[in-house]
């Protein structure tokens, strides 16, 4: 819903929302939206904030669970390095299957250890998915009540859902909601902003 005789000046930042989305790009935009007249309040703005936030979340929950993987690699390393340099050192030969046996299993278990780092991130990333789904939810409600006021409550709801639910579908792998989020974040963006005054 463009204001009045308002246009964007400027179709850049539309279009690197849409074509490869990033916070600088909405940030961009944003702007291009506030100058062109749009409220604070208006549902195209509402959403292009949800939108940075979730980008913004991905960002750096992306690079915590890299930095996470990593450390939990150098840990692995480091582990094995250890039981090897312990194994070596040792004199004699009689205890040394002993010895072997019970290092491994600790070893392991500090490597079982060091993977929960990988698996807090994938839970933290759920929470991502998941904060989104409901703010998306929202949004897709609002523009439905807009595009089709005479649904019922009941039935708009399961359009809703049945549009969101691959975002919590627990089967489907974290990039792919990673990239459908995005994606139903341009199409909401794109529908608000093609909506007649």
């Amino acid at each position: 819903m463009l204001p009045e005789g308002k246009k964007i000046n400027n179709q850049t930042a539309l279009t690197h929302v849409l074509t490869s989305p990033t916070p600088e790009a909405l940030w961009k935009l944003r702007g291009e939206l506030i100058e062109a007249g749009y409220s604070e309040r208006s549902p195209v703005l509402v959403a292009l904030d949800d939108f940075f936030n979730y980008l913004n979340d991905l960002m750096a929950s992306s690079t915590g669970r890299e930095y996470s993987h990593f450390a939990s690699i150098l840990d692995m390393a480091a582990v094995a390095g250890v039981a090897i340099q312990n194994l070596m050192n040792e004199e004699g030969s009689e205890d040394w299957w002993r010895r072997f046996i019970v290092g491994a299993v600790s070893e392991g278990l500090m490597v079982l250890a060091a993977r929960q780092y990988v698996k807090a991130w994938e839970e933290e990333m759920n929470a991502t998915y998941n904060a989104a789904a409901w703010k998306l939810a929202q949004s897709y409600w609002q523009l439905s009540t807009v595009l089709r006021p005479e649904l019922t409550s009941e039935f708009r709801w399961r359009l809703v859902n049945e549009l969101l639910w691959p975002i919590k579908d627990d089967e489907l792998e974290g990039l792919v909601k990673a990239g459908l989020i995005v994606r139903y974040y341009q199409v909401l963006l794109l529908a608000w902003l093609n909506l007649p005054a």
